[in-house]
C-alpha cells in the first residue's frame, strides 16, 4: 500500500531523504516522535510527469508550475490510501495532531539539503491529513523547487515525493543543532540555536534566537548568545501561529545548561552513527529531548593546518609544480570520491600559502569519520557480510582500472621521453608538449587518490577487526604491523638495490674511502671501480626518476646521482646489513600474524578475515607502486622546462618554475615579457627566503594544536609517540639530501619529515624526531620496523634544536628532552 511506519526500514528512493533519516534515527534508538511515511512509489505510480520547464522565462516557468500543481491537487488519492492512513494513525491517541512534511527523494541528502524548498503543514488534525498530503505533493512543482533541482543537476522527471506524517509535539523550546561549527569549521564544537515554542521560528531563519557553542568532549559551553527573543511559533486550534514572547521571558535562555549539554552530546552521537556531520532538528518537551530530523551538512568551511601537509610537502613548493599538481589532484579527488560513494562537504583539500602547502584538516578528519563496516561485534559483522560484494565491488575493480591506465601512461611516458627539444623551433610546440604530458598524467592519476584512500580505509578496517579479535590495542597494532610490513614492493626493491651497492663498497676499502669523500667528489672516481660503476649505472636506469623532494624544481636521482652515492655510503658505514636479509624475517612475522588472526576468528567469518587481509596487503602494495610510477613524469617535466627556458632566453632555464601553469600558457612569443621576468625574480626571492622561515602551523585559528607541541617543562618538548624505546645522542639536522653525507653514526635524526628515499639514514641514526606526521607516517613505520625510538610532530624542531646538541628521545611517551 506504499505506507509504512517508522519501525520499518525502506530505502531513500522510497522514503525520501527526510523519511529515510527518521526511520534510521528510530532504528538507532534515538527518541523520535512516531509516525508513518507515504512512500514515493505512490507518487510515481499515480501522478503525471512534468513538462519541459522553460528556465529562461520567469513568467512561462511560473505558469507551467502553477498548471502542474493544479493537476496534482485535482487528482484524488489512489483507492485505499485514506483508509490505510486512518488505520495507521488510529494507533495514536485520538487527540494527536500531526506534522505533514514533504520528503522528496532528492531531499536531505549529502549533496543537497533542499531546505525550505517543499511544504510542511504543522499541527494537522487526522481528518485533514489527506489534504495536507496532496499539498506536499503539489509543492514539488513550485518555481523555486524546480530551479533548485536544475541548479543542483537533478533531472525534473526523476523527482518524486514521499511524505512524512509525524506526531506533532507541543515543545517548550526547539531548534537546530549542528554537530560541528558550520561557521568556524571546528569539528570538535557543536552549534545550537533555539527558541521557545515550535522550531519553525528557528529553521525559518528570520526570528531572533539564542545560540550556544559547545565543546562536548569537555562538556563545556564555550560561547553563549542569549538574545531578546521577540516572537515564537505556538500551536493553535487551526495549526500554528506566530506570537510575541512574553515580556518576562524574552531575555531568559530558552534552554538550561543541562539541556544544552544533552543536545550537544546527542548531536555527536548522531554524527558518529551516521559517520558524517549532521544538521539536526530537536524539541524539548517537559525536559525530554526529541529528535525531529537529521540530515548531512552539505558545506563545512576548510580549516588549514600543516598537520598532514607537513609530511607530504615538507618544503616550499614552486608555483609551477603546485599549479599542475593541484589541478591534477582535484580532478582525481572528485573522481575518487564519486567512485567510492563518499561525500566530503568541505573543499579544497590543499592550498598554497606563502610557498608552503596547507591541508584542509577538516577534510582529513571528516574522511576518517567514514566507517565502511560496523565492527562493534561479530554479530554486527555477520549481518553485513552478505552485502559486501555488492557494496564494495569497486574495490575489486579499482586495481584493474589503475593497471589499464598504467599501461597507457607508461607507453606515453616512453614516447614523450624520446622528444628532441633541439628540434623545437616555436613556443607553440612546447605548449603542445605540456598539454599532452598533463593530459596523460591526469588520466593516469584519476584513480590514484582512490587507491590511497582505499588503502587507508582497509588498513583502518583491519585494525578495527584486530581490536575485535584481540581486545587489546597494542596487540592489534603489533599484528597489523606484522601483516602489512612487507607490502612496499618498489620501495623494498630500491632499498635492496642501495643495500647491494653498500655491500660492495663495504668489501673494498678503497671504494669506501672514495665514497667517504662525498658523492659529488666520488662520481669522477667511479671509473676505477668498474663492477661497482656498472651496477650503480643500472640502478640509476631503473630508479633514476625517483625524486629527491616533491618539487619538480629539484633534480631527480638521475640528475643528481651524488645523492644516491651519499645514501650508499650512509648504509655502508652504518654497521648494519640494512634490508637485504630481512625478507625471511618479515615473511615469518606475517605468517605468525595471520595465524593469530585466524585462530581467534569464528569459523564462519574466516573467509571475510582472509579477504580483508588480502585486500589490505594488496592495496598497501598498490599504494607504494602508484607513487613509484607517478614520479616517472618528474624527469620529463624538468627536461621540457629546461628546454623551454633556454628557448625563451633565460640564463637559468629552470626559473620558469616560478610561474604558474596559467602564466606559462599565456606565453605566445619567443621570449618572456618584462612583467613575467619581474614576477620570476620576485617569486624566486620569496621561495629562497621561505626555506629560512618556519611556516605558521595553522591558518585562522588561534592556538591550533597548542596542546600537542608545548613544553611540559623547561627543556622538555611533547610530540606524538611514533616508535617505542628511548635513546640519547647528539642531534643532527637534515634539511635535505645535501645533509646526508655528514650524518654521524648514532646521531638523532631531526627532520621536517622523511620519505622512502631517506630510509638508508635510519640505519645510521639512533632515534628520529620529525616536525610532522604521526604513528602511521613513513618515519614512524620505518622506525618501528628497525626498533628505533621516534617522536613525531615536534613543531619547529629544526629551529628548536642545534647540530651536536645532546637530546634524549622517549618514543613511548612522545617526549624529547634537552640534556
Amino acid at each position: 500500500m506504499h505506507i509504512t511506519d517508522f519501525t520499518i526500514q525502506s530505502p531513500v528512493e522510497e522514503a525520501g531523504g527526510k523519511g529515510h533519516n527518521l526511520k534510521r534515527l528510530t532504528a538507532m534508538g534515538f527518541r523520535v516522535p512516531g509516525g508513518v511515511v507515504v512512500e514515493a512509489s505512490l507518487y510515481r505510480d499515480h501522478y503525471p510527469a512534468p513538462p519541459a520547464f522553460d528556465l529562461d522565462d520567469e513568467d512561462r516557468l511560473a505558469e507551467q508550475c502553477r498548471a502542474m500543481r493544479e493537476r496534482v491537487l485535482a487528482l484524488d488519492l489512489p483507492e485505499g490510501v485514506e483508509a490505510r492512513l486512518d488505520e495507521l494513525l488510529g494507533a495514536f491517541p485520538a487527540s494527536t495532531r500531526f506534522a505533514v512534511r514533504s520528503s522528496s527523494t532528492f531531499e536531505d541528502l549529502s549533496s543537497a539539503a533542499f531546505a525550505g524548498q517543499h511544504d510542511t503543514i504543522l499541527n494537522t488534525p487526522r481528518e485533514t491529513v489527506p489534504a495536507a498530503l496532496k499539498q506536499c505533493f503539489a509543492s514539488l512543482w513550485s518555481p523555486h523547487a524546480v530551479r533548485y533541482r536544475a541548479h543542483n543537476g537533478f533531472a525534473q522527471e526523476d523527482a518524486s515525493m514521499a511524505v512524512v506524517v509525524q506526531a506533532m509535539l507541543a515543545p517548550d523550546s526547539s531548534g537546530v543543532a549542528f554537530s560541528v561549527d558550520p561557521v568556524g569549521g571546528a569539528l570538535d564544537r557543536v552549534l545550537i540555536e533555539g527558541n521557545f515554542g515550535v522550531g519553525e521560528s528557528v529553521v525559518g531563519g528570520e526570528a531572533v534566537t539564542d545560540s550556544w557553542l559547545v565543546a562536548p568532549a569537555s562538556a563545556s559551553i564555550v560561547e553563549r548568545r542569549v538574545n531578546a527573543k521577540e516572537s515564537q511559533v505556538v500551536l493553535t486550534a487551526d495549526g500554528v501561529a506566530e506570537q510575541a514572547v512574553p515580556e518576562g521571558q524574552r531575555d531568559v535562555p530558552c534552554l538550561s545548561d543541562e539541556a544544552i549539554l544533552e543536545i550537544a552530546a546527542t548531536a555527536k552521537r548522531i554524527e558518529a552513527a551516521y559517520g558524517s556531520p549532521q544538521d539536526i532538528e530537536w524539541a524539548l518537551v517537559n525536559d525530554e529531548l526529541f529528535i525531529l530530523q537529521s540530515r548531512p551538512l552539505t558545506r563545512i568551511p576548510p580549516r588549514y593546518t600543516r598537520d598532514e601537509s607537513a609530511e607530504r610537502f615538507p618544503e616550499p613548493l614552486t608555483p609551477l609544480t603546485w599549479s599542475y599538481v593541484e589541478e591534477a589532484f582535484n580532478l582525481s579527488l572528485e573522481h575518487s570520491l564519486e567512485l567510492m560513494g563518499v561525500s566530503l562537504p568541505t573543499r579544497p583539500w590543499f592550498v598554497r600559502i606563502g610557498s608552503y602547502i596547507y591541508g584542509n584538516q577538516n577534510a582529513v578528519e571528516l574522511l576518517a569519520l567514514n566507517r565502511p563496516l560496523d565492527m562493534h561485534g561479530f554479530d554486527a559483522l555477520r549481518g553485513q557480510v552478505s552485502q559486501l560484494r555488492e557494496r564494495f565491488q569497486w574495490v575489486i575493480d579499482l586495481p584493474n582500472e589503475w593497471a589499464t591506465e598504467l599501461d597507457t601512461f607508461l607507453l606515453g611516458v616512453g614516447r614523450l621521453g624520446t622528444a628532441d627539444f633541439c628540434a623545437f623551433t616555436a613556443t607553440a610546440q612546447y605548449h603542445d608538449y605540456f598539454r599532452e604530458l598533463f593530459e596523460l598524467s591526469c588520466e593516469y592519476f584519476k584513480p590514484n587518490i582512490a587507491i590511497s584512500m582505499t588503502q587507508a580505509f582497509l588498513v583502518r578496517t583491519l585494525f578495527e577487526y584486530l581490536m575485535l579479535v584481540t581486545g587489546d590495542q597494542l596487540e592489534a597494532q603489533a599484528v597489523l604491523k606484522a601483516v602489512i610490513a612487507d607490502c612496499g614492493a618498489k620501495t623494498g626493491q630500491v632499498n635492496k638495490g642501495i643495500a647491494g651497492l653498500a655491500a660492495m663498497a663495504r668489501q673494498d676499502p678503497a671504494l669506501l674511502g672514495l665514497l667517504g669523500r662525498g658523492g659529488r667528489a666520488a662520481l669522477d672516481g667511479l671509473g676505477d671501480f668498474p663492477a661497482f660503476d656498472e651496477r650503480f649505472r643500472r640502478f640509476l636506469v631503473r630508479y633514476g626518476h625517483r625524486e629527491t623532494t616533491f618539487d619538480y624544481y629539484a633534480p631527480t636521482w638521475g640528475e643528481a646521482p651524488h645523492v644516491v652515492l651519499d645514501l650508499v655510503h650512509v648504509v655502508a658505514t652504518s654497521g648494519q646489513e640494512a634490508a637485504e636479509n630481512r625478507e625471511a624475517e618479515l615473511v615469518q612475522r606475517r605468517s605468525a600474524g595471520i595465524m593469530r588472526i585466524m585462530e581467534n576468528t569464528p569459523e564462519d567469518l574466516r573467509p571475510f578475515a582472509d579477504e580483508l587481509i588480502r585486500l589490505a596487503r594488496w592495496f598497501s602494495s598498490l599504494d607504494d607502486m602508484e607513487h613509484f610510477q607517478t614520479t616517472r613524469i618528474n624527469p620529463l617535466v624538468r627536461k621540457v622546462i629546461e628546454a623551454f627556458g633556454r628557448h625563451l632566453g633565460l640564463d637559468t632555464p629552470h626559473d620558469l618554475f616560478f610561474l604558474s601553469k596559467a602564466e606559462i600558457e599565456t606565453i605566445d612569443g619567443e621570449s618572456l615579457p618584462d612583467e613575467l621576468l619581474a614576477v620570476i625574480r620576485e617569486r624566486k626571492a620569496e621561495h629562497l627566503k621561505a626555506f629560512e622561515t618556519e611556516p605558521e602551523w595553522a591558518i585562522g585559528r588561534a592556538g591550533e594544536g597548542a596542546d600537542r607541541d608545548g613544553q611540559a617543562e623547561e627543556g622538555v618538548f611533547k610530540g606524538v609517540p611514533g616508535s617505542p624505546g628511548a635513546a640519547e645522542g647528539e642531534a643532527y639536522l637534515v634539511h635535505g639530501p645535501e645533509d646526508f653525507p655528514h650524518m654521524p653514526e648514532g646521531a638523532i635524526l631531526v627532520a621536517r619529515t622523511t620519505n622512502p628515499s631517506w630510509t638508508p639514514l635510519f640505519y645510521k641514526c639512533s632515534a628520529l624526531i620529525t616536525e610532522s606526521g604521526g604513528p602511521l607516517s613513513h618515519g614512524a613505520v620505518t622506525a618501528r620496523e628497525l626498533g628505533i625510538p621516534a617522536v613525531m610532530f615536534i613543531r619547529g624542531a629544526l629551529a628548536k634544536f642545534r647540530n651536536g646538541e645532546r637530546l634524549r628521545v622517549d618514543g613511548l611517551l612522545g617526549t624529547v628532552r634537552q640534556v
